[in-house]
């Protein structure tokens, strides 16, 4: 065997050894990636699974997220709202105080302008206090002089009525005397006899006073004068007390006469105590029986 067949045979069994090699080494490494394949394979399929994990995790914070960001929105817009409604009561209060502010000044000027018609007023009112104390003395003086000048009337009027009365009683005697005179002369005419005159003369026959109280009323009223329905054909004569008094209303005043007619009398009213006598009211002599 020459030297360059040793040396091919050398050359193919190194070469042989380390394709040999190669290929073992090749295999191992191929075995070695497979293992770190499978193991990255692992380890992506882990991160997978973590990373949809996170994922989930993530979509469900991102979801409560939204939640809260759309209850923030909602409270945001309520208290904008309120902000709002705040500002527009805020508006109004800053517009009912203006409001107020210029009602306080007109009514600060109306008490100004009150207080002067105030003050002239009580100075008006001063000036008719005083003339009113100047009529009310003016008044006391007319009254007092009313006073008097009623009680005058008054007087007047008695007086007048008892001159009336006179002149009626000796109307009334004129007018008995007459027809006691036509009498006569009838008496005289037919011849019968005269019937004898009073022995004292110018006295006229006064009728005996009756047995029994003497009642009658008032028919008229003047004053503190009076006249009754009763006269000297009931026994009255001047000088008696009357009792004045009204049915259901008790005692009223006394009446003393002081003037006499046939069939009515008349005197003043004393110790008045209900009222004023009117015309209708009773009237009794004695005042118990």
């Amino acid at each position: 065997m020459s030297t360059m067949t040793k040396v091919f045979v050398v050359l193919t069994a190194v070469l042989a050894i380390a394709v040999s090699c190669l290929f073992i080494a090749a295999a191992a490494q191929w075995d070695n990636w497979k293992a770190l394949a499978e193991d990255y394979q692992e380890l992506r399929d882990g991160a997978i699974s973590k990373a949809q994990n996170v994922e989930f995790a993530m979509q469900a914070a991102l979801t409560l997220k939204d939640q809260e960001i759309r209850d923030i929105q909602r409270t945001l817009a309520d208290t904008q709202k309120n902000r709002q409604e705040l500002a527009d009561d805020l508006a109004r209060a800053t517009s009912d105080l203006a409001k107020a502010r210029n009602e306080a000044l007109a009514f600060e000027a109306g008490r100004t302008k009150l207080q002067e018609i105030l003050g002239v007023t009580t100075g008006e009112l001063k000036a008719l206090q005083k003339q009113n104390q100047n009529l009310l003395g003016q008044n006391i003086d007319l009254q007092t002089r009313n006073s008097r000048l009623n009680s005058r009337v008054l007087d007047l009027t008695t007086n007048v009525t008892i001159l009336t009365d006179q002149v009626r009683n000796i109307q009334e005697k004129l007018y008995a005397a007459e027809q006691q005179a036509v009498e006569l002369q009838q008496r005289l005419v037919a011849g019968r006899p005269v019937p004898a005159e009073p022995e004292t003369p110018g006295a006229v026959p006064v009728a005996l006073p009756v047995k029994g109280p003497i009642e009658g009323e008032i028919v008229q009223v003047e004053g503190n004068y009076a006249s009754i329905s009763v006269g000297e054909t009931s026994g009255v004569v001047p000088g008696m007390v009357f009792m004045v008094y009204r049915e259901g209303g008790g005692y009223l005043a006394d009446l003393v006469i002081d003037r006499v007619r046939p069939k009515e009398s008349g005197g003043k009213l004393s110790t008045l105590v209900k009222g004023e006598v009117q015309k209708g009211d009773s009237v009794r002599y004695p005042v118990m029986e």
